[in-house]
């Protein structure tokens, strides 16, 4: 029996699409987690110069599935990364020049539940836009060459041992790469941020926040725990923390590989007011 107070999606997205404003901000909390990440290019690089891997684990409702749990600042950080004006900070004035048009489908064209917000790169992007979508680049490459060395160095006290082995996987081959940034039909590139569908409190619906400005927006984080089709675009503020590398087996070209997926997860998801649009129609 359905709850008293509870909505259809349609009547969610009707909510949301009418409601989607906010006078206040979360950018003190931004800011601070921003300025030991990457507030200057100094220390951007040094957060990228000690990204590592703390450990490497099953995920948990899958053993055969393992993923490395990314760290930095001798495992004592997340890596973060927001786009910023040039030597400041943000207030929420900024936000809409800093924001990207991201769309989310609740299921995929195979039905699949979706947990990821999409962009794509043009060549449009403004400047600290630039910068930002640089540094994810440096981001990816840097997980590229820690995954190379782990291979090389792989003994059998690691849970992927057998794994890789199994799939004749060395440090250059037999393995394949899947960044943050990756690319799509005709080259085109995407930039893909997922949020956490599973609650990790009881009280709220998904375990990332979903704000606009400083307001939550508990009808859009409903929408998005839900396994039904909806549609949502919007421009979000992409500050995002990157948790794990996901390590699965798969088939390319008729050929074992293993599959290293390099994960980002919305610290918040964070739309910029009136620039909400949601439907529950299939395009």
């Amino acid at each position: 029996m359905q709850k008293k107070n509870f909505k259809s999606s349609e009547q969610l997205v009707k909510s949301i699409n009418s409601s989607n404003k906010s006078s206040t901000s979360r950018m003190d909390y931004y800011n601070r987690i921003l300025s030991s990440s990457c507030s200057t290019d100094m220390i951007f690089q040094r957060m990228i110069s000690t990204i590592n891997f703390k450990e490497v684990v099953p995920l948990p409702k899958n053993n055969s599935m393992f993923r490395f749990v990314i760290k930095c600042f001798n495992n004592t950080n997340n890596v973060i990364l927001g786009p910023l004006k040039i030597s400041s900070g943000i207030t929420l004035t900024d936000l809409p020049s800093l924001s990207i048009p991201m769309s989310h489908y609740n299921l995929n064209k195979n039905n699949f539940v979706q947990d990821n917000f999409i962009h794509r790169i043009s060549e449009n992007e403004t400047e600290p836009m630039k910068k930002f979508i640089e540094r994810l680049r440096f981001i990816d490459s840097r997980m590229q060459m820690l995954i190379s060395d782990y291979i090389r160095h792989i003994d059998e006290s690691s849970p992927i041992y057998y794994m890789l082995k199994k799939n004749n996987v060395t440090f250059n081959q037999n393995w394949i790469f899947t960044g943050i940034i990756n690319k799509g039909n005709n080259n085109t590139e995407y930039i893909n941020i997922r949020y956490f569908k599973d609650s990790f409190k009881g009280k709220k619906k998904i375990g990332t926040n979903v704000y606009c400005g400083d307001d939550y927006l508990d009808e859009m984080a409903d929408l998005l725990s839900r396994d039904t089709f909806c549609y949502i675009n919007g421009n979000i503020y992409p500050l995002i923390k990157v948790n794990y590398i996901i390590i699965n087996e798969c088939i390319v070209n008729n050929i074992p590989m293993v599959n290293f997926t390099c994960k980002a997860y919305f610290v918040d998801i964070n739309f910029i007011p009136n620039s909400i649009h949601c439907s529950t129609k299939r395009i």
